[in-house]
């Protein structure tokens, strides 16, 4: 393959387009965002009663904070993943992995919200959308076409203008909720009429309304995913968060005050109560509209909302569903995952598999119909995200404090050396705090919270250790290619040549000595050169760190037995050879290392003799149906390099024992 043939790359386009500018970028902000106010109203009306719009502002002073936090991070580091991108270059893998386990279930409870509100909010078509029964079946529905969408990557590329006009409905509906609320239910005594000052709603229930009023802005890290797909200058980004973060809060406020003046707070048989957190949970904003009166604008403004609010909610399936599949694809990139769970479709360049899985979780979380029980699982995720969001950006100002920054949290102050961001510092506070509050007072959220984060990080360990033989706070990350399943013609431009220091190193170097150069001779001349990486890999044992200090005759053995490789090598002209020394855990595992290190394409690897070991793996001899060629470290290469592995059979007389068996 030529240079000018490269494979066809996988199509990970942006919903938008560079440099769309500060009115286009804020409707996208917004949509992203402005969604949950279909579900997240209710859930919080339950339990903040007629405090609801304080509740409301309260949460949005959180969602400030943490707004100008994300812009920090997402215009310095450019990545997608949101809180895990942040950790990951202020911490390491593990609490990246920590943040980003957290986002996939928030991501898979947002599309199931969604999801369930669209047949309540399809009512004014058809009342039977919304029984028991039918109301699975359309948020199923609802789902599936969501996730048939994103594995055809029908996802907002070339459809930049329809989403803009869906997310400018979305506005202009909210806003004419509130100003015919106005017209039609202004009652300001109502909000008032059964609050009773640490009674009703008590402390622990406004403190858990609070933390639930978070669903709220439930799209902030799917927002914050955006970071790579967009150009601004430092100006811009400047209104683009003076604009949202205010405005969203204040139009979550407005709303919620209009619907308590619409579905006031009644005494009910357990007390004060609103039906906006009873019978209108999955649809409150439909149950405002049908306050309304005289009746004439209550319908018009049903159909209206069912009209936007349908259609915004399916779109915001698709979009938390395309949010957990580049979650799940950047976890496989990370190798903090299995590869396949994030494997591309060769056709349309889409996580197929994270996509499918990711839609059957939505659909078992859709199956109990139970909004408030996910409300309270979204808020477990979401603080622990945001906490974690919030101090990665502060110890980025110690770690990397010239790294070069468009947007800067402001009102900062110096303190041993560095320049903190108060707000920063206060959102991670706030957030660690409501995320203990999480544990102490929501019994199922932090069970089913618990046991989510607990499954991950065990699967993590296992992962990591057994399976990728590495730390569990080390980077280690795959290319795109990795995860794609297209074939590409094998190229012999850099080869990979683990040297054992036995008599086989000669052919087994000289085997990729003639690839290398017959790449070069048929290239004629497009390839600048190819190389030969001979790599001697000294297995550590564990009672040793990686850098101990080795007897002088290991590393003695090692340069000579590169020395030889090495004039083997050269012998073959315009082939260039260079030589390493690693130490690993494993020499699988330091050989799949270097490969991906040094970006090679093709390993090539001398088949290891048969074992001495009678009794097959049972007693740690080789299996019956495993080739007598393929030991230990042969096994680790096969399965786990980034790359084709060539593997040379020995003569089974002429073999010496390999220190790799």
């Amino acid at each position: 393959m030529s240079e000018n043939e490269q494979p066809r790359k996988p199509r990970l386009e942006p919903l938008l387009r560079r440099g769309l500018g500060v009115p286009g970028l804020f409707v996208a902000v917004y949509s992203a965002v402005g969604f949950s106010i279909y579900f997240s109203l209710g859930v919080v009306a339950d339990r903040g009663l007629g405090l609801t719009p304080l509740v409301f502002l309260a949460a949005g002073l959180l969602f400030v904070l943490t707004t100008l936090s994300y812009v920090e991070g997402g215009a310095m580091i450019r990545e997608r993943g949101g809180s895990s991108s942040f950790a990951r270059h202020a911490f390491n893998e593990l609490i990246a992995f920590i943040a980003g386990w957290a986002i996939l279930i928030d991501y898979l409870i947002v599309a199931a919200l969604a999801a369930i509100s669209v047949p309540h909010y399809l009512e004014p078509i058809s009342s039977h959308l919304s029984e028991p029964g039918w109301e699975i079946g359309v948020a199923g529905a609802v789902i599936v076409a969501a996730c048939a969408l994103n594995v055809l990557n029908v996802t907002g590329r070339g459809r930049e203008r329809t989403l803009a006009v869906l997310a400018l409905a979305d506005i202009a509906l909210q806003l004419a909720v509130i100003l015919v609320g106005v017209l039609a239910v202004f009652y300001p005594d109502r909000l008032t009429e059964q609050v009773h000052l640490f009674t009703s709603p008590s402390i622990r229930h406004l403190v858990y309304a609070a933390v639930v009023a978070m669903l709220a802005y439930a799209g902030i890290e799917a927002a914050s995913d955006l970071a790579p797909d967009i150009e601004v200058r430092p100006r811009d980004l400047k209104r683009i968060v003076s604009l949202g973060a205010v405005s969203v809060p204040l139009v979550y406020a407005g709303m919620a005050a209009i619907a308590l003046m619409a579905v006031p707070v009644v005494i009910g048989p357990q007390g004060p109560e609103t039906a906006l957190g009873n019978e209108f949970v999955e649809a409150p904003v439909l149950g405002v509209v049908s306050a309304y009166h005289p009746v004439w604008i209550s319908d018009t403004m049903r159909w209206l909302v069912a009209l936007v609010a349908a259609p915004v909610l399916f779109w915001a399936t698709t979009t938390a569903l395309l949010g957990v599949s580049r979650h799940i694809y950047t976890l496989a990139i990370n190798r903090q995952i299995p590869s396949w769970l994030g494997k591309l479709n060769s056709r349309h360049a889409t996580p197929h598999v994270a996509i499918a899985i990711s839609g059957a979780i939505a659909i078992g979380l859709v199956a109990p119909t139970d909004v408030k029980l996910l409300a309270g699982i979204y808020a477990f995720g979401a603080t622990l995200a945001i906490t974690i969001a919030q101090f990665s950006i502060i110890r980025l100002r110690f770690t990397e404090p010239d790294r070069p920054r468009p947007f800067v949290v402001p009102f900062n102050f110096s303190w041993r050396g560095a320049s903190l961001p108060a707000p920063a510092l206060f959102a991670a506070v706030v957030s660690g705090l409501a995320f203990l509050s999480v544990l102490v007072v929501h019994d199922r959220a932090r069970w089913v919270g618990g046991g989510w984060m607990l499954f991950g990080l065990l699967f993590y360990v296992v992962y990591r250790k057994l399976i990728e033989g590495t730390t569990l706070t080390k980077r280690v990350s795959v290319t795109e290619k990795a995860l794609t399943k297209q074939v590409k013609e094998v190229a012999f431009r850099k080869i990979l040549v683990p040297v054992f220091g036995t008599k086989l190193d000669d052919d087994i170097v000289a085997t990729a000595g003639r690839l290398a150069a017959a790449e070069r001779e048929e290239a004629k001349g497009e390839v600048d050169e190819t190389r030969l990486d001979l790599v001697y890999v000294i297995e550590m044992p564990m009672t040793l760190s990686l850098d101990a200090e080795l007897p002088g005759e290991v590393e003695e053995e090692a340069r000579r037995a590169l020395r030889r490789a090495s004039d083997v090598g050269e012998e073959y002209e315009d082939v260039k050879v260079a030589t390493e020394v690693v130490r690993a855990r494993g020499v699988g595992a330091g050989i799949v290392e270097v490969a991906r290190r040094t970006g090679a394409e093709a390993i090539v690897i001398g088949g290891e003799p048969p074992t001495k070991i009678k009794g097959g793996a049972t007693l740690g001899g080789i299996g019956a149906a495993k080739p007598a060629e393929i030991g230990a470290a042969t096994e680790y290469v096969l399965k786990k390099a980034p790359c084709r592995v060539l593997l040379t059979a020995p003569p089974e007389a002429a073999a010496e024992p390999s220190r790799a068996d």
